[in-house]
């Protein structure tokens, strides 16, 4: 095989290893995030339409809280009508059960915003390497005497 073409097929593998396959990873990783964060959020609405159905913003609850290594202490809570939210940046803003739901949707639609456009963004990386795979393979096609 021709050394120049050589050579070029090994700029490509290494731009798909170094590169390409580096930006998959990153992007597969903020994938995951937003995927938990996102099953953390519809944890939550699930948690405060419970609250408001059984009533029990308003009659409170009691239940068991992990103080960590699986050892638990019972609690009671006996105003359960508002909830502190994080808001990013360590902050923190005591709403309503009804005034978290509405921004909890916000946060759902946004994050599911994320998560398409991540999706993308991976799925044209993968295109990318597949291209440069078939490239490769054409060049490893073409006679030395061309």
């Amino acid at each position: 095989m021709n050394p120049e073409i050589q050579e070029k097929i090994g700029q490509f593998e290494a731009f798909i290893n170094n590169v390409l396959r580096a930006d998959l990873g990153k992007l597969e990783e903020k994938l995951n995030t937003k995927n938990t964060d996102l099953a953390e959020f519809i944890q939550l609405k699930g948690v405060i339409k419970t609250l408001k159905d059984t009533k029990a913003d308003k009659s409170g609850f009691k239940t068991k809280v992990d103080i960590g290594c699986s050892f638990f202490v019972q609690a009671e809570v006996e105003d359960a009508s508002k909830i502190l939210l994080h808001v990013g940046l360590n902050h923190y803003v005591q709403f309503t059960l009804d005034e978290a739901l509405v921004v909890i949707d916000v946060r759902i639609k946004l994050l599911e915003r994320q998560i398409e456009n991540l999706r993308k963004q991976v799925s044209m990386t993968n295109a990318h390497i597949k291209l440069i795979l078939l490239g490769i393979g054409e060049l490893q096609e073409i006679p030395s005497g061309s």
